[in-house]
This record gives C-alpha cells, sequence and structure tokens, in this order.
C-alpha cells in the first residue's frame, strides 16, 4: 500500500491518497467528518493526467499537475497539484511522476494487460474509438483499416499518435490530458506492435 500527502494549492489542506491494491481512496471531501471517496480496484476505468500552465497578465505565472481516476459510474477523483512562481515546482513535479507511476502499478497496467490478451485470443476490441483486431487498427471507417505492417506510432510530451506509414495523413492523435485512457492505448497499442514485431526498432 502507498499513501501520499497532496496540497492542491497553498490554500488548502492537506490530503491524504491511498492506493492498495484492492481500491484507491482519497480525501476530496469538504466536511471533515464525511467520508473520503473509495473506489473498488474492479471499478476503476478511466485515467487522463497532464499539466496545465497557469497565465498570468504577460507570462505564464505557474503551472497545475493534474491527474483524474475515473469510475465505471462516471464518478471521477480530481488530484491537482499547484505550483505558482516557482514555488515547490519541483518537489510537485516529482510527487505528481510518481502519483502517476503508481497509479499504473496498482491499476492501470493490469488494464492495458486485460486488452492485450483480447488481442492473443484474436477477440475484438476498442479503446477511444480505435477498433482493434488480428488485421489491423481502424479509427474511421472513411480511411478504413490499417494493416498492422503498416502502422507507425509517435509519442509526444502530451499526446500520442497513430498513423499509416504508407499515408502520414491518415492518423489518430489523443492527448493525455483531454482523453481518458489515451494512456492505455498508448501502452496497448506499443504492446501489440512489440508482440508482432520483436525486432523493430
Amino acid at each position: 500500500m502507498l499513501q501520499f500527502t497532496l496540497k492542491s494549492s497553498v490554500f488548502d489542506r492537506s490530503r491524504q491518497l491511498t492506493l492498495n491494491p484492492d481500491y484507491l481512496e482519497f480525501d476530496d471531501r469538504e466536511l471533515v467528518n464525511s467520508e473520503p471517496t473509495r473506489f473498488s480496484k474492479q471499478e476503476i476505468e478511466g485515467i487522463r493526467y497532464g499539466v496545465k500552465l497557469i497565465r498570468g497578465p504577460r507570462i505564464y505565472i505557474g503551472r497545475i499537475f493534474c491527474v483524474d481516476i475515473k469510475n465505471r459510474e462516471g464518478k471521477v477523483i480530481q488530484l491537482r497539484l499547484q505550483s505558482v512562481f516557482l514555488i515547490r515546482r519541483r518537489q510537485l513535479a516529482g510527487k505528481y511522476v510518481k502519483v502517476v507511476e503508481s497509479l499504473f502499478t496498482y491499476y492501470f497496467k493490469d488494464l492495458a494487460r486485460s486488452y492485450l490478451q483480447l488481442f492473443l485470443r484474436n477477440e475484438p476490441f476498442e479503446i477511444l474509438g480505435v477498433s482493434f483486431n488480428t488485421e489491423g487498427i481502424l479509427f474511421d471507417d472513411k480511411i478504413g483499416r490499417i494493416a498492422w505492417d503498416y502502422i507507425g506510432t509517435r509519442k509526444y510530451r502530451t499526446y500520442y499518435a497513430i498513423y499509416s506509414v504508407t499515408e502520414p495523413d491518415r492518423y489518430k492523435a489523443v492527448d493525455y490530458m483531454e482523453h481518458w485512457n489515451a494512456s492505455i492505448l498508448h501502452s496497448v497499442t506499443e504492446g501489440i506492435l512489440a508482440h508482432k514485431f520483436p525486432n523493430r526498432q
């Protein structure tokens, strides 16, 4: 089990985030005597994360490290760490990275692995509107399915792109902060490509 003490801003009180192999719990309550929000591992289904810049009158004056976790009922736990004028920026960035990595270790690696198992059993599935089967990937009926031999990918700081290597204008891009499970799409796609083409660089 892991526990993190999070403070969204200098004006907020300290809140406890608990990562347990069986559940996730976060003290997002406004009243001290109310219960913190808890998701069981089985009901956790979505994650998105990223860094938003805080704009001042002329320049950017800070950043907010954001992590959202969603359950099957659509309820969302929001984690926020805010740094203004460089105060605690390095410390908060390190904590943000540790939280995201730990969420994947405890919950989302298993979700990605379940999709890979579907692929290995030749069962089609879909993530973020992208359809997977043994033949390839389909993300637009007009574009059509792209065979695995012709699929290229690019990972950028804030988003992930899948495209046809023969026709690069045929592509799908997903933002880690805006789209639920963009990171799962990334992990599953790269896992399938590594399985199919183990010697590809």
